[in-house]
């Protein structure tokens, strides 16, 4: 006799393993954070001396030995840089987003290696309903974000840095916007033991200060542990997992997968050519996102 098994039943035990499945990655990417950070905070003194000339000085590490092509998936190297993406949202029931957005970086600071940074950016939305019912199709300004940011520890093997993000409602709520005024605080790390190879995190937390009617308020953890890697010809990986907590959400779960790859050129390796993939690894009315960016960096 043939057994029948009831779809639903096997879609909820796919369900349930996939969960536990992401719980238990998530876990790992955690550890793994929380352990590099232990262990470089532990050793920066260490590094400290090893920097330092036997003149008692500490040698100057220029930012293109540690920059990799793309300056903006590295927020404890500072330059000033001009870029241009354009990203595309598959999602569910027919909906399409297509943002292209302008980001503008000026670093500042120290003349040796810059610490400060102030960014912008500056999007246009494109909305496709598809089959989204009570949603209307249209075409403006997105939410604009600026950063400040300081690079507290700036040379060496460790590397970290603190600031601050706003959003604003420019696009006037949803679909082209999300409909809040935000501020979000940013920590982020890295640690590259070799020219080749980084390691880092960003841990952002997002609050709300005013919604639009019918907005929820937002309150969210973000870790975004990753990895660096830089390849002959100017080329990099850069590989991504990034994991939302929703603290008004009952502390709700989310995580995304990025993967991307670019390549720097030019006489001075002043231009970027980079393509992004994202996929939700949990439930989310995004199928996947795809970015394609060109990058110029002020040299």
């Amino acid at each position: 006799m043939v057994a029948i098994i009831d779809s639903r039943k096997s879609e909820k035990i796919l369900m349930v393993a996939t969960k536990r499945f992401i719980a238990g990655r998530a876990s790992i990417m955690t550890a793994l954070t929380a352990s590099c950070l232990v262990a470089a905070t532990a050793g920066a003194d260490d590094l400290a001396a090893v920097e330092k000339k036997s003149g008692g000085t500490t040698a100057s590490t220029p930012e293109d030995s540690d920059a990799f092509p793309r300056p903006a998936l590295d927020a404890t190297v500072l330059q000033s840089f001009a870029a241009l993406t354009n990203e595309f949202k598959d999602q569910e029931f027919g909906a399409a987003k297509d943002t292209a957005t302008l980001t503008l970086a000026y670093a500042f600071g120290d003349t040796a290696r810059r610490d400060w940074t102030a960014q912008v950016d500056l999007p246009v939305v494109h909305y496709d309903a598809g089959h989204v019912t009570g949603v209307e199709s249209g075409t403006g300004i997105g939410d604009i974000e600026i950063r400040i940011g300081h690079v507290i520890r700036s040379e060496g093997i460790f590397r970290y840095a603190a600031g601050v993000e706003a959003e604003f409602d420019t696009a006037g709520g949803p679909p082209l916007g999300d409909g809040i005024f935000r501020l979000s605080p940013i920590v982020a790390f890295a640690v590259q033991p070799c020219h080749t190879f980084k390691f880092q995190t960003f841990v952002q937390f997002n609050q709300s200060l005013i919604t639009e009617t019918g907005v929820s308020e937002e309150q969210e953890i973000h870790l975004k542990p990753a990895m660096n890697f830089r390849l002959p010809s100017s080329c990099y990986v850069y590989t991504e997992c990034e994991e939302t907590w929703g603290l008004q959400a009952h502390g709700e779960f989310s995580a995304t997968l990025k993967f991307e790859f670019g390549r720097g050129f030019g006489a001075r390796g002043e231009w970027a050519l980079s393509a992004r993939c994202e996929l939700p690894l949990t439930k989310s009315s995004d199928d996947y996102t795809l970015t394609a960016g060109c990058t110029y960096v002020f040299k």
